[in-house]
């Protein structure tokens, strides 16, 4: 059931993922072509802002969900109940602590656009993003937590994929006929209402007892239990929200509105490419959870190797196909005035891979609840990418802020989150986490330079030379990896279970053609 549940996380997370990130980019495409750059770039300045504001839940969700994992397998439905409602009163003062930080915010907003911002009531149009924001956490929000313990993380990506489409074409719809940037905005405030309503009727259904308003209060030694994992969890939020979040407030502040936009086609792609990866991986987060607390460590660390191995592949392969695909991709849909030179390509795609290879680590750290240990490493991360990413933004412009986000991150997270895992959980010496990282790292430099060698080698363009590149990015990287592996019994492990997947998916496909 644990492996049955894990697969529909990863097949409905991804596809539902990958579809959003379609849209997306979709929607960028036609957004530009009613309204400029620097509106576009207004939208991505304001999401980033609210990012930040965000960090008022400081991973709450995330370490609570934790304190589910043990009452579910015990089916403790009274702790669940207690849990769950001391969960919805934090949420539901989250949501009041972010309009009230979105309000100090507001007299500094014109200090972080540089470029034109009489385009639209700037205030006006941050405010409405704000009450978005704030309604995440209400409405119900707090519910799905339930369902991402449970391993039914498909069902809330089922309602986010379905409702993010309606109401995306709803607001591109309306801005081809009334090209209003703020009819725009306000549409938008309807996703995160609806997906939090279908959310909490499906809860109601699958825990009925939720509904029960009897319920125990959580004993203060539980909430001090919850708060110490939530303050440990609140600093790994901060490190990861500035990190990937002030990007485009540097950008806006320091180089100008208009590059914030171009700068969000290429993250489009990435980072919707990482969500993707993200989704696929974060599925099997609460089986990990339950993992740890029945299984041994010996297995546990077979299977993060396991992970680890798929991490590296996949990171590897994507990770060069996009530095050889994206600027073809800019070109045709966005044109060569918006492309960018092969050294930024090279440093956001550095950033996805190095990030990426440590994939495994966060859903262990988060799994397994080490909130607490290493408490003080995100918040070092923090520091040193904004005061890294401002000094190198005056001299080298944006390659300075991508290039502050990457030594940050090697200097702190890139080697203590593996000591951390090893030694808590594992109980075992990070030499053999470091040795598996490096020989993947090799087959990634070997197979990423015939890639790059190769498709710069073609001597002719357009769509037949994308078509051939994509072909390269496809064989090169992966057949490297699969000469490398196929041998380890991590590989196997993996292919008897998409072996043994596939059979018990085509013998019920056989079962159900013999029952008609």
């Amino acid at each position: 059931m644990r492996v049955k549940k894990a697969i529909m996380n990863i097949v409905v997370g991804g596809v539902g993922t990958l579809f959003s990130g379609v849209l997306l980019f979709v929607s960028r495409i036609i957004f530009v072509q009613f309204l400029s750059d620097e509106y576009l770039g207004i939208s991505s300045l304001l999401t980033n802002i609210l990012s930040i504001l965000s960090m008022a839940e400081l991973g709450i969700g995330t370490a609570i969900g934790f304190s589910l994992y043990e009452p579910l397998v015990e089916k403790d439905t009274e702790k669940i109940k207690s849990i769950m409602h001391f969960l919805k009163h934090i949420y539901f003062v989250i949501g009041f602590v972010i309009i009230a930080a979105g309000m100090i915010l507001l007299p500094f907003l014109p200090w972080l656009v540089k470029g034109t911002t009489d385009l639209v009531d700037l205030n006006l149009i941050y405010m409405l993003y704000v009450i978005q924001s704030a309604s995440s956490y209400w409405f119900w929000a707090y519910k799905s937590i339930l369902l991402r313990a449970d391993q039914k993380l498909y069902l809330v990506n089922f309602y986010q994929v379905i409702i993010n489409f309606l109401v995306t074409a709803v607001q591109l719809i309306t801005l081809a006929i009334f090209r209003d940037f703020l009819l725009y905005s306000v549409i938008g405030l309807l996703s995160n209402v609806l997906i939090n309503i279908s959310v909490s009727i499906t809860v109601d259904r699958v825990y009925p007892f939720i509904k029960d308003l009897g319920y125990k209060r959580l004993q203060t030694n539980e909430k001090k239990h919850i708060f110490k994992d939530v303050f440990g969890m609140a600093l790994f939020k901060v490190n990861t929200t500035i990190v990937n979040s002030t990007d485009n407030i540097l950008i806006s502040a320091f180089i100008h509105i208009k590059v914030v936009a171009l700068y969000g086609n290429y993250q489009t792609i990435i980072s919707g490419i990482s969500q993707i990866a993200m989704q696929l991986f974060a599925g099997i987060t609460a089986t990990i959870g339950n993992l740890f607390v029945e299984e041994s460590e010996e297995k546990s660390e077979f299977i993060f190797r396991c992970m680890q191995l798929l991490c590296y592949w996949f990171y590897s392969f994507v990770g060069i196909s996009i530095l050889v695909l994206i600027n073809p991709i800019i070109l045709i849909f966005f044109g060569k005035e918006r492309t960018f030179s092969a050294d930024l390509v090279f440093l956001q795609v550095l950033y996805f891979m190095i990030n990426g290879f440590q994939r495994t680590s966060f859903i262990y750290r988060d799994a397994c609840g080490l909130f607490w240990k290493g408490k003080m490493r995100p918040v070092m991360t923090a520091i040193l990418n904004i005061v890294i990413s401002i000094v190198l933004v005056v001299r080298i412009g944006l390659a300075g802020v991508i290039l502050g986000t990457i030594l940050s991150w090697l200097l702190t997270t890139w080697w203590y989150d593996p000591v951390l895992i090893y030694r808590n959980v594992f109980k075992k010496p990070v030499r053999y986490y470091f040795y598996a990282y490096g020989k993947a790292v090799f087959v990634t430099l070997l197979t990423g330079t015939i890639t790059v060698w190769l498709t710069v080698a073609i001597p002719f363009g357009g769509i037949e030379g994308f078509v051939v590149r994509c072909i390269i990015a496809m064989l090169i990287p992966n057949s490297g990896y699969f000469l490398l592996y196929y041998k380890t019994a991590e590989f196997g492990y993996l292919r008897e279970i998409l072996l043994n997947g596939c059979k018990k998916v085509l013998r019920k496909c056989r079962e159900k053609t013999h029952r008609e």
